[in-house]
């Protein structure tokens, strides 16, 4: 098996490296560590000035990309491996991983202390090569990885009095859901501009970004909804309610609301991460079915071992 690498080069390049994520869901479900709507979301958020030709790499083996990482300052790696990947190219495409994450993070202006990546403990084989590269485990989880199957209907939405659940309607509501994401997140790096580069995107949907209106009007919660098509595979990133309409049970109702689309689109399951830290949101997604599957664990190395 020839695989080269390359670096990113544009729009072709983010629709390659997604497929690869929806042939690992088809191979390997539910233990896959991101859906397509991780990859969109990560580069939104983002700074808008970031050169994504420095920031992601690609594995290329017959056309098809096998790998890719990208560069999290100042020290993470964020990466997948296709799920059919032979253990020597696995092997040799963890090794260039790991030197290419370590080029990028010496050339920072912050460089950290240790290189990081978040590892599924149900991927034996990432873990396996990453020890043999010098990285360690932490003890604590960083993420819990929640599915709920969708073979039969969710519960019903339920909220309070004057409270309804739409999706966003266009380009108008656009602010609106700016300010309410701010709320949920303060601080937060969400602005008008990130969000019109979203919706640009093209897995973006306005219909499958939901909320809850609140009586005056103003968004109260929200639940933004990716849909793999191919691999039948939705996503909630990100889960939100305004810090004012808190306990009202309205991230549950938006939640289920964001699992019957699903489930009407033919969806087999819905994926959510939660921090297990968070007591709070790890409580939520249990109410609304979903149950953990895995858990994301960190695995360090300092910056200086080559």
């Amino acid at each position: 098996m020839h695989i080269t690498s390359r670096p990113y080069t544009g729009l072709a390049d983010l629709r390659a490296l997604q497929r690869t994520i929806t042939a690992s869901w088809l191979l390997a479900r539910p233990f896959v560590n991101m859906t397509v709507g991780d990859v969109a979301w990560w580069m939104v958020v983002s700074p808008l000035e970031v050169d994504w030709t420095t920031r992601i790499r690609l594995w290329e083996s017959g056309g098809d990309v096998v790998a890719w990482g990208g560069f999290q300052p100042p020290g993470e790696l964020l990466c997948h491996l296709r799920a059919d990947l032979p253990a020597a190219p696995l092997r040799a495409v963890v090794a260039e991983l790991v030197e290419w994450l370590t080029e990028r993070v010496v050339s920072h202006a912050e460089a950290p202390s240790h290189l990081t990546t978040h590892v599924l403990d149900t991927d034996h084989a990432l873990r396996e090569e990453l020890r043999s590269l010098g990285f360690t485990p932490a003890d604590e989880p960083s993420y819990s990885h929640f599915i709920a199957p969708l073979f039969e209907s969710p519960a019903a939405p339920v909220l309070p009095p004057g409270y309804t659940i739409r999706h966003v309607r266009g380009e108008d509501d656009i602010p609106a859901r700016v300010a309410v994401h701010r709320a949920a997140f303060a601080p937060s790096r969400m602005t008008v501009e990130k969000y019109q580069r979203l919706v640009a995107m093209d897995l973006y949907a306005f219909e499958r970004d939901l909320v809850v209106e609140a009586p005056d009007g103003s968004f109260a919660a929200f639940t933004m909804v990716w849909w793999d098509p191919v691999a039948r595979i939705g996503e909630f990133e990100p889960v939100g309610t305004h810090p004012d309409h808190q306990q009202k049970g309205l991230a549950r109702a938006v939640n289920l609301a964001g699992l019957h689309l699903l489930r009407r689109l033919g969806a087999r399951e819905a994926l959510v991460f939660s921090r297990p830290t968070n007591a709070a949101s790890e409580a939520l997604y249990a109410s609304a079915g979903f149950r953990r599957a895995a858990v994301h664990r960190p695995w360090t190395r300092p910056l200086q071992a080559r």
